[in-house]
């Protein structure tokens, strides 16, 4: 039976600096709303803020996600010691953590989306909403991962599924969080050392979903498609156009199509 609790999470966690405090809430309108609060008070960095159901989450875009009892839904408040270009790195790095504490606590073959959706055979499992402070002294990532939710409380319409639904039977939702914070501890210090960009940039390409398919950007200026060829070093994807120019994608909705 799975142990999903504050006090089942903390045990035998040995992290360096996540989940040293933990905020446990059984329903949020939002974690993230919440951890950027705490940040601003200068609460640890490390805080974590849980709750087993959320009311007014929200992805990118400020689009509405669907959080009900089942899932795993929590935010980590972070104190980056990176420049504020590479701040951005911080995102990818936990998409990464995410997908691998995926691979090792179900064995499912989670890959990741552009910049940090993870995917499994192609169906959302889980997503990264980072937000931050001015010139990013703080971070706050909010992680929303479709654990035991069933279909039905999933958005239609949306290439959405739950790890319950492609393992066949319920995941142990205490196991897969402790194995995200002890990733997500590890890719975050690993990002703060010597060549950490070039460490967490590798890894994700290595799990990247995105990288050599024909993608479709819609931006804020305008939408266009190409070739998926790479992520330059301080994240964003970078498209090939037909005509040859290549196209530096910071933010937008970016849909795969096929693999080239």
């Amino acid at each position: 039976m799975e142990d999903y609790t504050r006090e089942g999470i903390v045990d035998n966690l040995g992290t360096r600096v996540l989940g040293r405090h933990v905020r446990w809430h059984e329903v949020l309108p939002s974690t993230n709303e919440l951890a950027m609060r705490l940040a601003e008070i200068q609460v640890p960095e490390g805080t974590v803020v849980v709750a087993e159901e959320q009311t007014a989450g929200r992805g990118r875009f400020g689009r509405a996600w669907v959080s009900p009892r089942g899932g795993i839904w929590f935010s980590v408040i972070l104190r980056p010691r990176l420049p504020v270009a590479q701040a951005p790195l911080v995102s990818l790095a936990a998409g990464v953590a995410v997908a691998r504490a995926v691979r090792t606590s179900t064995r499912l073959p989670a890959r990741l989306k552009w910049p940090n959706d993870v995917l499994v055979e192609g169906r959302k499992v889980a997503g990264i909403l980072a937000e931050g402070g001015p010139r990013a002294e703080w971070i706050v990532l909010g992680i929303g991962i479709n654990a035991n939710v069933p279909l039905a409380d999933l958005p239609q319409g949306y290439p959405a599924t739950s790890l319950a639904e492609r393992v066949g039977a319920p995941v142990d939702r205490g196991r897969l969080a402790q194995a995200v914070l002890r990733e997500l501890d590890r890719a975050y210090d690993d990002l703060q050392g010597p060549g950490g960009s070039v460490g967490a940039l590798r890894k994700w390409r290595e799990m990247a979903d995105t990288l050599g398919r024909t993608v479709r950007v819609d931006a804020a200026a305008h939408s266009f498609e190409g070739l998926a060829v790479d992520v330059d070093d301080a994240g964003a994807l970078l498209v090939r156009l037909a005509d040859g120019r290549v196209e530096r994608v910071v933010a937008g909705e970016v849909t795969l199509g096929g693999v080239e």
